[in-house]
């Protein structure tokens, strides 16, 4: 196991500015994941504490040790790829060797490191097989294998699952849980599937993209997935975390006493949140969020908001409703009942909880939430 720190990590190509201000503590044991929109510079930042690319400029350390010009193999690190990168001609034994071979390790030590990976991940049937002759998910396993033989400080993944179908991009997900689990050794893992993130995470580190990281550096906020999920610190943390993402409805802030906000919606609809405005302006612009899990079809949960069904998506145990609220050019959504006996045309009444409302300054900095 090891301790990861990033101190003032910039990177830059040329011109153009790709990761700014990185201050992040990886603990000990800890299973870290980097999420972002593409672009976000997530691979970037993992190459780079694997070696693989450069630091522009501040200090990566590995339990204490300042390791910016230490080159890979000498990180005490192993990378599973995206891609599999096994070598087609050996079996799946000969592979998960072939470092350790370099390595000049022993016949007998590297015997045993293949046959504890392999009991682990469930190879063990498949060790005379050559890569042509596996699945995309045993292909997968192997390359996991391959890491684990080497006994590292820290396991780095980019992306491993993004070749899968779905049925086996779960199957495998829980795999690598299970891996972590019983391994307790530093993880991190880089997606751009928030659902990875949220299930595989003891910390997301959520990465800014395009403008943003300009403004405010590409940490765009750091913490446990449900951190991020029930208290988002700003509008872009909000609507990337979560599945359908958050609604943003503007509005305009009424009142507010410190443990209550009143506003009125661009439709004219009065909500309340339980949100702490004090430091805003009676009358100042701000957007209400709200998920689309969190309105309520029951009569006294919440305010009312009115919308026109758009369209309706039935998914079997759910359905989401896609709405059109008066004054607001995007469509809202809401998620009821499977059975849900709307069609389009139809007038819905959403039941907006003060308990589950985010407000947002025109900045996109979030109010904090009392709940």
């Amino acid at each position: 196991m090891a301790q990861i720190k990033l101190t003032d990590v910039q990177k830059t190509y040329g011109t153009v500015e790709v990761l700014r201000n990185i201050n992040l503590e990886i603990e000990s044991g800890e299973f870290t994941v980097f999420v972002g929109p593409s672009g976000c510079g997530k691979s970037t930042l993992l190459r780079m504490i694997a070696g693989l690319e450069s630091i522009t400029s501040g200090t990566l350390e590995i339990d204490g040790m300042v390791m910016n010009n230490v080159p890979p193999a000498q990180r005490g690190i192993a990378m599973v790829f995206q891609s599999y990168a096994l070598y087609p001609h050996m079996t799946v034994a000969e592979n998960m060797a072939f470092a350790l071979k370099i390595a000049k390790k022993s016949k007998a030590e590297i015997e045993q490191a293949i046959h504890h990976a392999a009991d682990i991940l469930q190879l063990r049937p498949l060790l005379d097989r050559l890569p042509k002759e596996l699945s995309g998910g045993q292909r997968q396993r192997v390359a996991i294998g391959r890491a684990i033989v080497r006994n590292p400080s820290v396991f780095l993944f980019d992306e491993p699952l993004s070749n899968l179908d779905a049925a086996l991009r779960v199957q495998t997900r829980l795999e690598i849980a299970n891996l972590h689990k019983n391994l307790s050794t530093s993880m991190i893992y880089v997606t751009h599937d928030q659902v990875e993130a949220m299930t595989l995470a003891d910390k997301i580190v959520l990465l800014n993209a395009g403008e943003a990281v300009q403004r405010d550096g590409s940490l765009a906020q750091v913490g446990p997935p449900l951190e991020l999920y029930h208290r988002p610190v700003t509008r872009f943390v909000a609507g990337f975390i979560g599945s359908p993402k958050m609604n943003f409805i503007p509005g305009e802030l009424l009142s507010s006493d410190g443990q209550r906000a009143t506003v009125r919606l661009c439709n004219g609809s009065i909500v309340h949140a339980a949100v702490d405005t004090h430091k805003a302006k009676q009358g100042a612009q701000i957007e209400l969020g709200i998920r689309p899990e969190h309105f309520s079809s029951e009569i006294g949960q919440g305010d009312i908001v009115k919308g026109k069904v758009s369209y309706v998506e039935r998914l079997g145990e759910v359905s989401y409703l896609y709405l059109k609220i008066e004054g607001h050019d995007k469509l809202v959504t809401a998620r009821d009942e499977g059975d849900a006996p709307y069609d389009q045309g139809d007038l819905v009444e959403l039941h907006v909880p003060v308990g589950n409302c985010h407000l947002f300054d025109n900045t996109g900095k979030a109010f904090p939430r009392l709940i």
